[in-house]
């Protein structure tokens, strides 16, 4: 078991050992610190404390919890529908994992990529390349980036990603994800749970997106919206799913080739291959859309893949008698880079997924009219 999922297990009371009890107790009192901490930054933030407006509209799109949520995707979505409505969005992005993200660098113009992968970080990267209409800035400092996309590249809207705690720039609307399957964090601060702060929080929220509603019962989802009811009851919640939406060989992806339908290579013997922050969730997707997944390797999220561990893969591969790799858009962005990857006798496929909303997608729109 790797060291993220003897976490997860541990703060999810799942292991219930001696050891799991000592473990979430002591993770308990370190709790109360950082409870604390993020109570008494939040109420500098509340107070107008450090916070700086822009002179154009912001949206922010972020979680409560650690881990992935689909807050990319989420983010594509709307810088799509800003495009079409003829506005010239800049998405503004911490640039985790990037070189150095306490400068604030222009990543792409007008989908005209500008850095490399290792100097943006995957994320912010992933989203340059699919924005063709957009630009994306990476930096520390939100409010600086801003100001770079409004005198330096003409935008006339700024969307924030991974913006709900990032609060030192002011938004107009603050859009929080959760993940159906994992939606409070264990109802815990970290590191006793998975919140980045206490649930007290989401009622900044203008708009909750339950995301992969699809991979829980809906017993499950109609406990999360009366749960959310009684906390805000006067904040929209919307239901999404992540649909596939296209297959790529990792050649095809690389160079901007088209993709193939989802289905295309359903006769091979899939090995899932991620380093993102809910491994479960992309199996998931896999195996609903009728692949035989033989086996998954995760990683840990954000993993900075290296040569050996293309070596790793293929070895886990070969043991478990796969015909292809499948890995993510996000993973594709490393791994691309990699010369061993071109050693790896056997197809590796990426599988694109965006958000398709269940229900209310033109009310969702409405309420982006900034």
């Amino acid at each position: 078991m790797s060291g993220e999922a003897l976490f997860k297990s541990i703060v999810s009371g799942e292991n219930q050992s001696i050891l799991g009890d000592i473990a979430r107790s002591s993770l308990g009192f370190l709790s109360k610190g950082y409870e604390k901490a993020v109570s008494i930054r939040n109420a500098r933030f509340d107070a107008g404390k450090g916070v700086t407006r822009v002179t154009v509209p912001v949206i922010s799109v972020g979680n409560i919890t650690a881990g992935g949520t689909g807050k990319t995707p989420m983010v594509r979505f709307i810088c799509d529908i800003l495009a079409r409505k003829g506005l010239h969005p800049t998405v503004l992005s911490r640039g985790y994992r990037a070189e150095d993200n306490k400068k604030n660098i222009i990543i792409s113009k007008d989908g005209t990529m500008l850095v490399e992968p290792s100097i943006s970080g995957d994320e912010a990267w992933l989203l340059a390349k699919v924005l063709q209409k957009s630009n994306v800035i990476i930096g520390r400092e939100r409010a600086l980036s801003a100001q770079i996309a409004i005198d330096e590249l003409g935008s006339d809207c700024l969307v924030m990603d991974d913006g709900f705690q990032h609060r030192a720039l002011a938004r107009d609307i603050d859009i929080v994800l959760l993940d159906a399957s994992n939606p409070f964090g264990y109802d815990h601060v970290l590191p006793r749970g998975l919140l980045r702060e206490p649930l007290s929080g989401l009622q900044r929220a203008s708009i909750i997106v339950l995301t992969k509603v699809d991979q829980v019962a809906p017993g499950v989802v109609s406990g999360i919206r009366k749960r959310l009811a009684h906390m805000l009851p006067n904040t929209p919640v919307y239901e999404t799913i992540h649909k596939p939406q296209c297959m790529y060989t990792l050649d095809e992806w690389a160079n901007g080739e088209n993709g193939s339908p989802v289905d295309t290579y359903q006769k091979h013997r899939i090995m899932a291959v991620s380093g993102i922050g809910n491994p479960q969730s992309f199996t998931q997707t896999l195996t609903d859309i009728g692949y035989n997944v033989v086996h998954t390797m995760p990683f840990g999220d954000h993993h900075n893949f290296e040569n050996d561990d293309v070596v790793d893969i293929w070895k886990e591969a070969f043991a478990h008698q796969a015909d292809a790799i499948c890995i993510t858009e996000k993973d594709a962005v490393k791994l691309s880079q990699l010369h061993a990857i071109e050693d790896l006798k056997m197809p590796i496929l990426v599988l694109s997924i965006g958000i398709e909303f269940i229900s209310g997608k033109q009310e969702f729109i409405e309420n982006l009219e900034i």
